[in-house]
């Protein structure tokens, strides 16, 4: 590898939150304003931003295989890809889901779900604006508790949607459909949590 291009890990992890920051505000964007008949264009936004994710990931991969001396583990820098992927994905899949599902009309109540994985992915990008600093522990240890913070709300919101549909949904189609989606905001949430956990475990172990 040559030293002169001044890879910046932290940088390309910073480009991969933006990414998913975008994302979020797009996915939320489409199902406030759901319109069947746009549903792939909005999708392929979306998706588009996950071939950019992805192509950091992989360019990153290229990067770490020659990189005698990275800044942290190997293992950590390609764990950490490997999460924020996992949020992107579940970004892209909560759409795709959407599309094959038939879904035609969007419940309101799922936007709540949404604002949360927004906020958390926001909390992500956060905490990596800060991971070049990772020795200053108490910068990351703000942030990831943050991140768990709405993590947490996301559960109560997800447990509360959960009991509705299963409480108040007549058609046993449609209970699945929204089943389906409901898990994979929720995971995606979770995802986000993954990635705070990460960073908290690289930090311990480099102080």
């Amino acid at each position: 590898m040559n030293k002169k291009e001044n890879y910046d890990y932290f940088n390309e992890f910073i480009e991969m939150t933006d990414c998913i920051v975008k994302s979020a505000y797009n996915l939320k964007s489409i199902l406030e304003n759901f319109d069947i008949n746009k549903l792939n264009t909005d999708i392929n936004v979306v998706h588009n931003l996950e071939n950019q994710a992805d192509q950091i990931i992989h360019k990153m991969r290229n990067y770490l295989i020659k990189d005698f001396l990275p800044p942290i583990d190997r293992e950590d820098i390609a764990l950490i890809g490997n999460k924020l992927d996992n949020i992107e994905d579940g970004i892209d899949e909560a759409l795709i889901n959407i599309k094959i599902l038939g879904i035609t009309e969007i419940k309101k109540e799922v936007i709540e779900l949404v604002n949360i994985l927004v906020i958390c992915c926001e909390a992500v990008r956060e905490a990596f604006l800060d991971f070049k600093k990772f020795k200053k522990t108490d910068l990351i240890e703000q942030k990831v508790i943050q991140i768990n913070k709405w993590e947490e709300q996301g559960d109560r919101i997800y447990e509360k949607l959960m009991t509705s549909l299963y409480k108040n949904e007549k058609n046993p189609i449609n209970l699945i459909k929204w089943n389906n989606i409901y898990n994979c905001l929720e995971e995606t949430i979770d995802n986000c949590e993954e990635v705070g956990d990460c960073l908290e475990d690289i930090v311990m172990k480099n102080s």
